[in-house]
């Protein structure tokens, strides 16, 4: 006999229903939302239509923001959602009340709509539960870029510290904000200045809320937040001079510089690390560093954005799940310093129905100071003398199997390839064509492309010593390339070595291949001592 569902059953059948009903009613609002981002951004529109859009957009965002389905999705695929016109940051912090999540977005309209630099719009979501969320707009079309906030318990509530640039000048001045927590909603509160004094090469403004502080230098600037998240660390590039600025929990405002200096110093010695991200769809695996810990924080942002562009290039061909491709591809860092940063990326590209795999190779060097990326030919002259310098010999292949396989290039099929070393095409079958390069503690390597039966692609490298300053590029940047200095086989510690103290033991010999392809006879005697 069929059994009849009993009223719990019943009951959590409809609940079910409603919570489906809700998806679907929350997708729908989503799709409407990207159609009128797309109207705001359509500069073939009238303006009034878009500045309409605009403020619909705007409206009905927050209302999406309030809703429980929208925390389910992770910040890079709202981002994605929306064509990249959202910056969003979320954090998880530990308060009296309970653990409480804060996301908080920038959405920035095009000028071409606002005509006015007051172009951005905050939003702040916080939920304790996925069934308590609650969103506000913060900033109407404001010129402020928050790019890092912290919440945490005072005495007089649940505090919300703000901070980033002010937009006009970024990246100079900064700002920072403070809004307090009170009647479900947060409320901006001034921030007493009085008996602030800042040291001669700052600027304070005044005359609004927020701070609004201006190195007089007018170098860049960056804020992050302190690791004791009460409050930032704001500096600039150029400047000493830094600056620490804590709440204390009676809502008092401190400023110490010489705390920051100290703080920079030690900076300087273990500025960042590398941590590992990971990119895995469709078949498409792709493992690549990120930086973490760098004190400027706008840098830090600009060059993980760098790395993570350079790594993915050319996956937008194989979005379609149906594509039938298959990546897998890892790195390697070659070299890790203060100002340079040299990444290699390794592994295979396969097409459905393929006869074979491809191996993939491509790189990314940055120069961390200048947030930008390093070519080939911004360290060397990628002329004659630099190509006769590797017909010469002095290059030496990875694998020693493709040693003779450079001389098979011409010296125009060589100066046409390095000269555009490391600039990507836009798709994975361009990039197995081109060249790049690398630098290592001692060495510069570079890659060409070969044919498949001899592995794709063929690595070389020359040691910095055996570069002559002739055919250097940018000498402040080979002043960093510091290199290991060749040591002659004959001299041990700087002391000559006297070889008549030895004699050879056949039993112990055998021959090995070095890096200038001499064939030498090693020998080792522990025992016969003349």
């Amino acid at each position: 006999m069929k059994g009849q569902d009993s009223p719990a059953t019943e009951t959590n059948h409809a609940l079910s229903l409603q919570n489906d009903d809700k998806t679907t009613s929350y997708s729908k609002k989503l799709d409407t939302l990207v159609k009128k981002l797309h109207i705001v951004n359509d500069e073939n529109k009238d303006s009034d239509t878009r500045q309409n859009k605009l403020e619909e957009f705007t409206q009905e965002f927050n209302s999406l923001l309030n809703q429980p389905e929208s925390v389910e999705m992770k910040d890079e695929e709202l981002v994605g959602k929306f064509s990249n016109n959202l910056t969003i940051l979320t954090k998880s912090f530990p308060l009296k009340s309970g653990q409480l999540n804060v996301r908080v977005m920038n959405y920035r309209a095009p000028k071409t709509v606002t005509g006015t630099i007051r172009d951005k719009y905050t939003f702040i979501q916080w939920w304790s539960t996925k069934q308590l969320v609650h969103a506000q707009m913060i900033e109407d079309g404001g010129p402020e870029l928050t790019t890092d906030f912290v919440v945490r318990d005072s005495d007089k509530g649940i505090q919300l510290l703000l901070g980033g640039y002010v937009s006009i000048y970024h990246p100079d001045p900064v700002f920072v904000a403070l809004w307090e927590f009170s009647g479900e909603k947060w409320t901006q509160k001034e921030i007493v200045t009085d008996k602030i004094k800042l040291p001669d090469a700052w600027e304070l403004n005044e005359d609004t809320d927020e701070f609004i502080l201006e190195n007089r230098q007018h170098d860049s600037m960056s804020i992050g937040v302190l690791d004791h998240g009460d409050g930032f660390l704001i500096d600039s590039d150029d400047s000493e001079q830094n600056l620490i600025i804590e709440f204390s929990k009676s809502g008092e405002v401190r400023i110490d510089s010489e705390y920051s200096t100290a703080l920079n110093t030690y900076s300087e010695r273990q500025s960042y690390e590398l941590i590992q991200e990971e990119y895995s769809k469709n078949g498409i695996v792709i493992k690549y560093p990120q930086i973490t810990k760098l004190k400027n924080i706008a840098k830090q942002k600009s060059l993980n954005q760098i790395l993570k562009a350079d790594a993915l290039e050319g996956l937008q061909n194989y979005a379609d799940s149906n594509a039938g491709v298959h990546v897998e591809i890892d790195y390697e860092i070659k070299r890790q310093s203060e100002r340079l940063l040299s990444v290699q990326y390794t592994g295979i590209h396969y097409m459905k129905d393929a006869a074979y795999p491809t191996h993939m190779f491509y790189t990314t060097n940055l120069d961390m100071k200048q947030v930008s990326r390093i070519r080939l030919r911004d360290l060397i002259k990628v002329e004659k003398p630099f190509i006769e310098l590797i017909k010469s010999g002095e290059i030496t292949a990875v694998q020693p199997e493709q040693q003779g396989l450079i001389g098979d290039f011409t010296k125009d099929d060589l100066i046409q390839l390095l000269a555009n070393a490391d600039v990507t095409k836009g798709s994975l079958a361009e990039v197995e064509m081109e060249s790049f390069s690398y630098f290592t503690n001692d060495s510069l390597g570079m890659s060409v492309p070969m044919a498949h039966v001899v592995g794709d692609h063929a690595e070389y490298e020359i040691r910095l010593t055996q570069i002559p300053e002739n055919i250097r590029q940018n000498e402040e940047l080979w002043s960093e390339l510091s290199s290991v200095e060749d040591q002659s086989v004959s001299t041990v510690g700087g002391e000559k070595l006297n070889t008549d103290q030895y004699e050879i033991e056949e039993s112990q010999s055998f021959q090995t291949t070095f890096r200038r392809l001499w064939e030498s006879t090693v020998c080792i005697d522990s025992s016969k001592e003349r």
